[in-house]
């Protein structure tokens, strides 16, 4: 999927003048392997499409050590919403996994196709509606599954995760330690 069928997947509304005149606001952009995007104490000042990464969002916990707080697949509008929003120092930092071709604008530019375009603002309600959706179902599993159900959902429904994430990053977005992981990997752990 190329950004001009994901935005037609959140507004089918959209005309194609629409499109390409919003798709001219966004930059193009190359990124290596493991490029951070947005840092954590930095404003998030950018909406990304990544074409073919894995986004991580991360934070460094008391003791300087990087905890996992969600993954994304590659063709998914991701930023740091909280502060792309409320324009405030980030709390977490986002990363790409894997070098990528990413698509990003900035969210004045955002904000002015907005303003100019009733169906390029639906894209943003549509998007932040289904960011609200993701968050209560991901939320929902972990509290509701345990630690081996939860890693075979996302075997399941992400298996990319398992391919190119690090096993520690995945133990972490769990809330589990590693030695737990590579229980539950190697089928060894009794679901309570």
């Amino acid at each position: 999927m190329n950004i001009k069928e994901a935005l037609l997947k959140y507004n089918p509304s959209f005309t194609d003048s629409e499109i390409e005149n919003g798709l001219k606001l966004f930059e193009e952009k190359e990124f290596d392997t493991n490029s951070l995007i947005s840092r954590e104490g930095d404003v998030c000042d950018y909406l990304f499409f990544a074409d073919s990464s894995i986004t991580r969002c991360f934070y460094q916990d008391q003791d300087g050590q990087e905890q996992t707080l969600w993954m994304k697949p590659e063709q998914t509008f991701i930023t740091e919403f909280k502060s792309f929003t409320n324009r405030e120092p980030s709390q977490f930092s986002l990363q790409f996994y894997e070098p990528t071709k990413v698509h990003l604008i900035s969210r004045n530019d955002l904000l002015k196709l907005y303003s100019e375009s009733k169906n390029w603002a639906m894209f943003g309600i549509l998007l932040t509606e289904q960011v609200h959706v993701t968050l209560i179902d991901v939320f929902v599993n972990l509290l509701a599954n345990d630690a081996t159900r939860n890693y075979q959902y996302i075997e399941y429904a992400f298996p990319r995760f398992i391919q190119v994430a690090p096993l520690k990053d995945i133990a972490s977005m769990l809330q589990i330690s590693q030695v737990s992981l590579s229980r539950i990997r190697a089928g060894k752990q009794l679901k309570t």
